[in-house]
């Protein structure tokens, strides 16, 4: 295995062994955080809640053991914030599979689930996709960016799940975006191993 293989591998293991009602505290307490961030940036900025546009926020429907984000989405809608989260899409059968993001309303999470929120890893056809309605959205439009990960360090160095979808999504955002990870303390290690190409990310909220 390679150094990012064997070490995702230790760190999903070690994530996975967090009892679920301490995720379940962990994950609350990492959403209050990454709002209370959110907002103190709100109140530095240009952008008002007030303002014609509502504020978009780009997350993840959480797989597995990963920092459950459904707190900070509800919190969203009740702000009256658009939430937006992925689906990998392929323009042809036998074209490579890319995240795109759709506009979710709460009913989608609660009553009404597309197929794709409960297969995030799943490819889907992309024509499928806009016939049943969804349109992708337009990266440049989100505010606020919500990035999952499998392991960072004290650098803000973050490892993926090697798929490379958030190497290509992070550079599409625009500068003033509030780009954070989301991860469990246990998930911190020493060093990430990284690649030339490997940035860090501009902060991560952690418990």
């Amino acid at each position: 295995m390679t150094l990012k293989q064997d070490t995702r591998a230790s760190v999903l293991a070690r994530r996975k062994a967090i009892p679920d009602a301490k995720r379940k505290e962990k994950s609350l307490l990492i959403c209050e955080r990454f709002l209370a961030e959110v907002d103190l940036w709100l109140a530095s900025c240009e952008h008002s809640e007030d303002s014609a546009r509502p504020l978009s926020i780009a997350a993840y429907e959480p797989m597995s053991s990963e920092v459950d984000v459904h707190p900070l989405l509800f919190a969203a809608y009740e702000r009256g914030w658009e939430v937006f989260l992925p689906c990998m899409a392929k323009d042809t059968s036998d074209a490579p599979a890319r995240m795109v993001f759709f506009p979710i309303e709460q009913n989608h999470l609660t009553e009404q689930r597309p197929a794709f929120l409960d297969h995030p890893a799943r490819p889907y056809l992309l024509g499928d996709l806009h016939a049943q309605g969804w349109r992708e959205a337009d990266e440049q439009l989100f505010d606020v960016a919500v990035i999952p990960l499998v392991a960072f360090d004290s650098g803000l160095m973050r490892l993926g799940y090697g798929g490379g979808n958030y190497d290509r999504f992070l550079p599409k955002l625009r500068d003033d975006c509030f780009v954070a990870g989301v991860a469990f303390e246990e998930q911190h290690i020493d060093r990430v191993p990284t690649e030339p190409h490997d940035l860090p990310l501009p902060r991560i909220f952690s418990a």
